[in-house]
């Protein structure tokens, strides 16, 4: 028994060695859309750093917020096929929805003021007839179109390994034939939906070929992919989905090599809507590409030239760190591969990767309580987990989950923090009363390593390059 234990830990181990030396990056479905835009404003987050908006999103993200608590609830509750009053059901909704708008404000602008984050005066009003505007574009459009689901899931985290895409979908509508996959846009999209918006929902429609079909090249159960606006709702042609898919796999293999450290020649298009229209964002693209341009043309001082290269040194060993936080996924899915999905839990169960057969307790506030079966967790406070729900004939990596940190372990009690009480109230209606694992987990801070170092680099610009030689 000690010896195929210690055989066991010792294969979960040799794998971990093994990817170490490999790279365990995911390419998000955002970053995708991203780099079909123009592989040159991907560059610009990775590896570059410049991130391309400072806006706050506090609205945005408070209806985001609002909208997966609400599709579950009032949104499936009061589904019309056909509906004869737009209007009145789409009051309906809202009216029914009013305890969970006004609570998630209010826990909104408690965390604004523990933040000291600016919140404008009329956010109440803002997110009030935003909600309103996305329920009409469902009662408008989505419900003349389609039957009521059997169930809607929202915030649905879904990692490919094999294909190197992961992606978040706002929510997916489960029928008997099939699924539809919903994203919602705080704006209104009545006039155009930019390539961006339309190229993020096609890459998250290939996740949900792999969740329901375990293969993203199957569409036998897709049924629609809508993206909800104010007052209305787009909903790309099977034609469109066609000749758009083969873009999104070369960009998400561009996305892919650059994050890799591959050095990868950026296409840009005949038209980019950012720099061609002077956009938040040119600016820092034409400084990398004028930058690039003086050290082939070897116009670059020779100590400028030695920071250049000590920046990029120190954002490939960022980008290294950040292939680490998928780590654990890529270890699982080769094991699943390797022995089967039950096997594959039962060895990462002895090292200590996984912890299984825990209950929901109690919740406070952004706290949750979870019961194990026996006294031995292997998790420290501080330690990351993702916590999923086992569903039937889903791939595990595909399944409802919520990312949380470790608070507390006392006996069979384990104490965990979600993001916010939005997430545990999230969790509490479609993840806890499904058999739960704990998967370990990482924080990816990419973002905010990277962006000092883009702004060395244009410090050390202004100071060793001549003025004249970056504006030509």
């Amino acid at each position: 028994m000690d010896i195929n234990m210690n055989t066991d830990i010792l294969d979960v181990r040799r794998t971990y060695e093994s990817l170490r030396k490999s790279n365990t990056h995911l390419v998000q479905s955002s970053e995708i859309a991203t780099a079909c835009v123009c592989q040159n404003l991907f560059k610009l987050d990775y590896p570059y750093g410049a991130i391309t908006s400072d806006k706050d999103y506090l609205i945005a993200n408070t209806v985001h917020d609002i909208m997966s608590l609400c599709m579950g609830g009032p949104v499936i509750e009061n589904w019309q096929n056909s509906p004869n009053d737009c209007e009145d059901l789409t009051r309906k909704i809202v009216d029914e929805s009013c305890e969970i708008v006004n609570g998630i404000i209010e826990d909104t602008l408690d965390n604004a003021f523990k933040e000291s984050r600016f919140v404008p005066d009329d956010f109440k009003d803002r997110v009030n007839e935003t909600y309103n505007g996305l329920i009409a574009g469902i009662t408008r459009r989505l419900m003349k179109k389609y039957e009521k689901p059997l169930r809607v899931i929202t915030e649905v985290t879904i990692s490919n390994i094999k294909n190197h895409h992961e992606g978040r979908i706002d929510a997916l509508l489960e029928y008997h034939n099939g699924y539809g996959l919903l994203d919602w846009k705080s704006y209104d999209l009545s006039k155009t939906v930019s390539g961006r918006e339309k190229w993020q929902l096609i890459a998250n429609s290939l996740l949900a070929n792999y969740r329901y079909c375990l293969n993203e090249n199957d569409w036998s159960k897709y049924r629609f992919s809508c993206i909800i606006h104010y007052t209305g709702a787009y909903f790309p042609r099977i034609e469109t989905i066609e000749k758009e898919v083969e873009k999104i796999r070369i960009n998400r293999k561009f996305a892919h090599d650059v994050l890799c450290g591959m050095r990868v020649n950026a296409q840009r298009p005949n038209f980019c809507p950012v720099c061609d229209k002077g956009l938040e964002g040119s600016k820092e693209c034409q400084f990398y590409q004028r930058d690039a341009r003086l050290f082939h043309e070897g116009m670059l001082p020779a100590q400028y030239d030695k920071l250049t290269r000590q920046f990029f040194a120190k954002r490939y060993a960022i980008l290294k760190e950040r292939a680490e936080t998928h780590l654990h996924k890529h270890v699982f899915s080769i094991l699943i591969d390797r022995y089967g999905e039950e096997e594959a839990i039962r060895r990462l169960e002895k090292t200590g990767i996984i912890c299984r057969k825990f209950t929901y307790d109690f919740d406070d506030g952004e706290k949750v309580i979870l019961s194990g079966a026996d006294n031995d967790i292997p998790l420290e406070p501080r330690k990351i987990v993702r916590i999923i729900g086992i569903e039937k004939d889903k791939p595990l990596l595909s399944c409802i989950s919520e990312q949380a940190s470790v608070m507390e372990v006392i006996n069979n009690k384990i104490t965990l923090s979600l993001r916010s009480k939005i997430a545990v109230r999230r969790a509490k209606r479609q993840l806890f009363d499904l058999p739960i694992i704990m998967l370990r987990d990482e924080l990816n801070l990419t973002r905010s390593m990277l962006r000092p170092i883009h702004t060395f680099h244009k410090l050390a610009a202004d100071i060793f390059i001549h003025q004249g030689l970056m504006m030509s």
